[in-house]
Protein backbone atom coordinates (compact mmCIF):
# COMPACT_ATOMS: atom_id res chain seq x y z
CA UNK A 1 0.00 0.00 0.00
CA UNK A 2 0.69 3.50 -0.68
CA UNK A 3 2.20 5.96 2.40
CA UNK A 4 0.84 9.03 3.38
CA UNK A 5 3.53 11.36 4.43
CA UNK A 6 2.22 14.44 7.15
CA UNK A 7 4.35 17.38 7.73
CA UNK A 8 3.15 19.49 10.46
CA UNK A 9 4.76 23.14 10.65
CA UNK A 10 4.35 26.53 11.68
CA UNK A 11 5.19 29.54 9.28
CA UNK A 12 7.59 32.15 10.35
CA UNK A 13 6.01 35.33 12.24
CA UNK A 14 5.40 38.01 9.54
CA UNK A 15 5.00 35.18 6.59
CA UNK A 16 1.34 35.64 4.58
CA UNK A 17 -0.59 32.67 3.16
CA UNK A 18 0.08 33.78 -0.14
CA UNK A 19 3.62 33.46 0.55
CA UNK A 20 3.64 30.32 2.15
CA UNK A 21 1.36 28.82 -1.12
CA UNK A 22 4.08 30.58 -3.63
CA UNK A 23 7.19 28.88 -2.04
CA UNK A 24 5.14 25.54 -1.83
CA UNK A 25 4.14 25.62 -5.35
CA UNK A 26 7.54 26.41 -5.96
CA UNK A 27 9.13 23.22 -4.33
CA UNK A 28 6.23 21.00 -6.21
CA UNK A 29 9.19 20.43 -9.06
CA UNK A 30 11.34 18.95 -6.40
CA UNK A 31 8.43 16.68 -5.12
CA UNK A 32 6.71 15.78 -8.41
CA UNK A 33 10.43 14.48 -9.74
CA UNK A 34 10.98 11.74 -6.71
CA UNK A 35 10.57 8.31 -7.66
CA UNK A 36 7.13 7.14 -6.41
CA UNK A 37 5.66 10.69 -5.77
CA UNK A 38 1.43 10.12 -5.89
CA UNK A 39 0.49 13.23 -4.73
CA UNK A 40 0.59 16.76 -2.36
CA UNK A 41 -1.80 19.05 -1.24
CA UNK A 42 -1.43 21.54 2.35
CA UNK A 43 -3.99 23.06 4.68
CA UNK A 44 -4.24 24.96 7.31
CA UNK A 45 -6.48 25.98 10.25
CA UNK A 46 -7.83 28.96 11.40
CA UNK A 47 -5.09 28.54 14.36
CA UNK A 48 -2.21 29.26 11.95
CA UNK A 49 -1.32 24.87 11.74
CA UNK A 50 -0.36 24.39 8.63
CA UNK A 51 0.12 20.54 7.22
CA UNK A 52 1.94 19.15 4.28
CA UNK A 53 0.28 15.87 2.94
CA UNK A 54 2.41 13.66 0.25
CA UNK A 55 1.75 10.50 -0.88
CA UNK A 56 4.67 7.98 -1.73
CA UNK A 57 4.34 4.61 -3.77
CA UNK A 58 6.35 3.32 -1.07
CA UNK A 59 8.09 3.85 2.53
CA UNK A 60 11.48 3.16 0.45
CA UNK A 61 10.26 5.97 -1.78
CA UNK A 62 9.08 8.79 0.74
CA UNK A 63 12.31 7.92 2.85
CA UNK A 64 14.76 8.49 -0.01
CA UNK A 65 12.44 11.70 -0.93
CA UNK A 66 13.46 13.26 2.88
CA UNK A 67 17.29 12.07 2.39
CA UNK A 68 17.41 13.84 -1.02
CA UNK A 69 15.38 17.05 0.63
CA UNK A 70 18.13 19.52 0.36
CA UNK A 71 18.14 23.24 -1.02
CA UNK A 72 21.79 23.67 -1.42
CA UNK A 73 21.17 20.65 -4.31
CA UNK A 74 17.52 22.15 -5.56
CA UNK A 75 17.08 25.78 -5.35
CA UNK A 76 13.38 25.40 -5.86
CA UNK A 77 12.89 24.24 -2.38
CA UNK A 78 14.80 27.89 -0.60
CA UNK A 79 11.87 29.42 -0.15
CA UNK A 80 9.48 27.37 1.37
CA UNK A 81 12.60 26.57 3.66
CA UNK A 82 13.03 30.68 4.29
CA UNK A 83 8.99 30.07 5.64
CA UNK A 84 9.03 27.38 7.95
CA UNK A 85 9.15 27.42 11.68
CA UNK A 86 11.07 24.77 12.21
CA UNK A 87 10.77 24.59 16.19
CA UNK A 88 7.44 22.89 16.22
CA UNK A 89 7.67 20.98 12.92
CA UNK A 90 7.38 17.11 12.58
CA UNK A 91 7.09 14.32 10.30
CA UNK A 92 5.09 11.18 10.57
CA UNK A 93 5.01 8.62 8.10
CA UNK A 94 1.14 6.47 7.61
CA UNK A 95 1.06 3.42 5.52
CA UNK A 96 -2.76 3.33 4.18
CA UNK A 97 -4.68 0.19 4.71
CA UNK A 98 -8.18 1.13 3.26
CA UNK A 99 -8.73 4.05 0.73
CA UNK A 100 -12.05 5.55 -0.56
CA UNK A 101 -11.11 8.18 -2.48
CA UNK A 102 -13.31 10.64 -4.69
CA UNK A 103 -11.98 12.13 -7.57
CA UNK A 104 -11.80 16.21 -7.59
CA UNK A 105 -14.21 18.22 -9.41
CA UNK A 106 -12.46 19.11 -12.18
CA UNK A 107 -13.89 22.10 -14.45
CA UNK A 108 -15.35 21.51 -17.78
CA UNK A 109 -15.70 24.03 -20.71
CA UNK A 110 -19.62 25.09 -19.49
CA UNK A 111 -17.80 25.80 -16.23
CA UNK A 112 -15.57 28.38 -17.13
Amino acid sequence: MSVIEIVRYRLKSGTTTEQAVAAWEKSQSFAKAQTGFLGRRIAVTQDGDWIDEVEWATMEDAQKAGKAFDPARYPELLDLVAILDTSAMTMTHYTVQASHLRKALLPTAEMV
